[in-house]
């Protein structure tokens, strides 16, 4: 199969009252042609904002910031509003979420339908109205010919829906961007229009490019399958090896909290503490730190870059990369600084100086400040004593005061306590966001909220990035 999309570096920001916020942040993908990708992630991800970036309906207070889109050899992000109608809607087409709104209420189905027919493909009037009914009915809508003189308001939720598809479908794209296209429908027209979809994606020969909430759909429908959490993608993998052995932990977390028919009545949901971080653009370290189980002091601190690992997979975690190794050796031993050993002299941005290592960077602006999470330090007993039982856990720092444990070349982490008149965090929680010592207000993580204060972010007119 072809590359037909080429998605690299695309950052997307929105206008607010106190300046612009990122809400896509250096996500890069593509698809092939003919294949299913699917992007899951939760409400407020950016997966929305990145389809519409795409298409070029971010709105006045939207823009690109960063990044290039390659579709069938040319760049969407660099073409004039002119080539882009060109491209938009014949070869390129999205199902939007709300059908009701996308559609005109003052106009018929049928002038809507015929208009976007002529809009790419020049023709009598009456051929492209045939065309259109003839649409209407493979997407399996009775009485086509009474539903062209219909106006959107009087069809059924499911019914806008097929016009919808019917309008996507009318030029034979060669790539369908489908966000959340089943939303308010019941189960039953779910499983209709997805069924539908995968028809017309075969006998269209079409790729196509489906955003959803809904990891059943994802299992049945997707070639692969990018999670995308707080503006960044976190990972990549084909669907089995996805559902097989997901690497990254918001990745397990959605999986985790997907209900299921094992385990019987006593099984209990699993959901993921928290919400999507405000402001997500300026924290510095991994953006899921605060409602990771998994999640250290250096996790909210060093920054966290897409790493390819193998079959394929991509991931935005460094226990991914460390192929599941614990933090400790059960002896007591520092099994991170043994991995990030054998990774020297293989250029790896994580254990090579480099002028354009943001972790190298990073630390060297923290050195000699006396900060325990960079000055050098031998193998702490406080370290070794964190174990339970001899063996580390990989919560184990969590709600315990201040324990300091060794990593790679000396560098230490560590576990701050509740501040003062705060309750300390409950065993299995994890800690306050604390700056390390010797940190200025400057580099205290930007989502530090003094007092139970929370940051805002300026919200995108007319919708939050989904």
């Amino acid at each position: 199969m072809g590359r037909l999309l080429s998605v690299d570096g695309l950052s997307v920001a929105f206008r607010g009252d106190g300046g612009d916020s990122t809400y896509v942040d250096g996500v890069a993908f593509h698809v092939d042609a003919g294949e299913t990708v699917c992007i899951v992630g939760e409400s407020g991800c950016g997966k929305s904002v990145t389809v519409l970036s795409l298409m070029g309906l971010l709105g006045e207070n939207g823009r690109v910031t960063a990044g290039t889109a390659f579709f069938d050899g040319q760049d969407l992000l660099a073409l004039p509003p002119a080539q882009l109608d060109h491209v938009r809607g014949n070869t390129l087409t999205m199902i939007f979420q709300d059908a009701m709104s996308s559609l005109n209420p003052v106009l018929t189905v049928g002038r809507q339908l015929t208009e976007a027919i002529l809009a790419h493909q020049p023709q009598p009037r009456a051929q492209a109205q045939a065309r259109a009914v003839q649409l209407l009915a493979r997407v399996g809508l009775p009485e086509p010919e009474r539903v062209m003189r219909n106006h959107p308001h009087t069809l059924s939720g499911g019914m806008r829906q097929r016009v919808m598809i019917a309008m996507a479908l009318c030029c034979g794209p060669k790539l369908l961007i489908a966000d959340e296209p089943t939303t308010a429908l019941d189960v039953t027209i779910q499983a209709q229009i997805m069924r539908l979809l995968m028809e017309l994606k075969t006998e269209y020969g079409m790729a196509l490019l489906l955003i959803t909430h809904d990891m059943g759909l994802v299992a049945e429908m997707a070639d692969r399958v990018l999670v995308m959490y707080a503006g960044q993608v976190v990972e990549e993998a084909d669907v089995a090896t996805l559902f097989a052995r997901p690497r990254h932990p918001y990745t397990r977390a959605l999986l985790r909290s997907v209900p299921s028919l094992q385990g019987g009545a006593a099984r209990r949901l699993d959901a993921i503490r928290g919400v999507v971080p405000e402001q997500y653009e300026q924290l510095p370290g991994c953006r899921f730190f605060g409602r990771c189980e998994l999640a250290v002091p250096r996790c909210e601190v060093l920054p966290q870059d897409m790493q390819a690992l193998s079959g394929g997979t991509r991931a935005r975690c460094w226990r991914a990369w460390m192929d599941g190794t614990p933090l400790m050796t059960p002896e007591g031993g520092d099994a991170v600084a043994a991995w990030l050993e054998t990774r020297r002299g293989q250029n790896d941005p994580l254990v090579e100086p480099a002028p354009d290592n943001p972790v190298a960077a990073w630390l060297k602006t923290r050195s000699g400040q006396g900060a325990t999470v960079v000055e050098a330090a031998p193998h702490s007993p406080a370290a070794q004593g964190s174990t339970q039982g001899g063996a580390a856990t990989d919560g184990a720092a969590y709600g315990h005061a201040a324990p300091e444990t060794a990593t790679s070349g000396g560098i230490t982490d560590k576990t701050y306590p509740a501040r003062s008149g705060e309750a300390p965090a409950a065993h299995g929680e994890p800690p306050r966001s604390v700056p390390p010592t010797g940190a200025s207000d400057s580099e205290t993580p930007a989502n530090t909220a003094e007092g139970g204060g929370a940051h805002t972010k300026p919200q995108p007119e007319g919708r939050r990035g989904q």
